[in-house]
């Protein structure tokens, strides 16, 4: 099946699963009515009515909550094949784009030639002009047992901004799925990136949330983030984190980092999709990390999302963040 077929079974799956939910709660109040009118009722025929009632809407609740188990089944293996897909997609873009590349260096050497042939004179670039290439690791961990988000559809926008940038070529954008913790060294060094982006669940103690082997639920407490990036500090300058309740990790790592991003409570998925989206293509425009951050509120604002407040900016004590600019090239 297509990107989009598997898109729609996506949205439809997650509709068919809160119609379920609501008619498990529903049979819920039903048993918690009838729970307390047993105990209330003193008459036998009542009694055995209510009794009645109440083992038929247990029965109910168990059909309704093993039917939820089987949609969610079927929800996980989509999303997953979606998400296949949807790096297929990505590989075809980064070949496109080394095809891109090679055509441009490719057409500078002809340009080089000719220009020699009429002036003799070799072509000069001034090479300090131009801005100094950064890495992007964008973390996302989906675990099977918490609710699906459309992390695909996050990196997909993120993408699309870069690339319909100024510096788009300044930007080295590397995604990696379903992480686990044991992932996060190898991942940094192997990619030695400028800029994390975690995304995906967190929690109100402030815990990321990873996967198991099993791609379940483990979490990565505050404590522990903060050790990894002061480890792991030597490029980096920023992390964003997009995961809910992620403002106290934001705080803690700008003790070893120049700057961080998080989310003071819960956001909305789609909110965080706009601001994380905005935020990538002013960097790439060579904006400061300042003015990313406001414009990723106000994208916030103009696409009507709720949230705006929720993303916080934290900064080492002796840094000014409009003056931290990733991509400069008067730099």
């Amino acid at each position: 099946m297509s990107i989009s077929t598997y898109r729609k079974k996506v949205q439809g799956l997650e509709k068919e699963i809160a119609d379920i939910e609501i008619k498990i709660g529903k049979e819920q109040v039903k048993m918690e009515r009838d729970s307390k009118a047993l105990q209330r009722t003193k008459n036998s025929t009542v009694y055995s009515n209510k009794q009645r009632s109440l083992s038929n809407a247990q029965k109910r609740k168990g059909q309704l909550q093993k039917s939820k188990a089987s949609q969610m089944k079927l929800l996980n293996n989509a999303v997953e094949q979606l998400n296949r897909l949807d790096t297929r997609e990505d590989k075809k873009k980064q070949v496109a784009e080394l095809k891109h590349t090679k055509s441009l260096t490719d057409e500078y050497k002809k340009q080089k030639e000719l220009s020699s042939e009429i002036s003799g004179q070799p072509i000069k670039i001034n090479f300090e002009k131009l801005p100094a290439k950064i890495n992007v690791l964008f973390l996302a961990s989906n675990p099977s047992d918490q609710n699906p988000l459309r992390l695909d559809k996050e990196i997909r926008l993120i993408r699309e901004k870069i690339q319909a940038s100024e510096y788009r070529d300044s930007i080295n954008l590397e995604s990696r799925w379903a992480v686990r913790p044991d992932d996060l060294l190898r991942e940094i060094n192997d990619v030695q990136p400028h800029i994390i982006h975690f995304t995906g669940h967190g929690s109100d103690n402030h815990d990321i949330v990873l996967e198991t082997t099993e791609g379940n639920t483990k979490l990565l407490s505050k404590e522990v983030v903060t050790q990894l990036i002061k480890t792991m500090s030597d490029s980096m300058r920023l992390v964003v984190f997009s995961n809910c309740f992620s403002s106290g990790q934001a705080e803690a790592v700008t003790e070893h980092i120049d700057c961080a991003i998080g989310m003071n409570e819960a956001v909305y998925e789609d909110a965080a999709m706009e601001f994380a989206a905005q935020f990538y293509s002013a960097i790439a425009f060579g904006k400061s990390v300042r003015a990313a951050y406001e414009q990723g509120k106000l994208a916030m604002i103009l696409a009507g999302k709720e949230g705006n407040e929720i993303p916080e900016l934290f900064t080492r004590k002796d840094l000014d963040p409009e003056k931290l600019i990733m991509v400069n090239p008067s730099a």
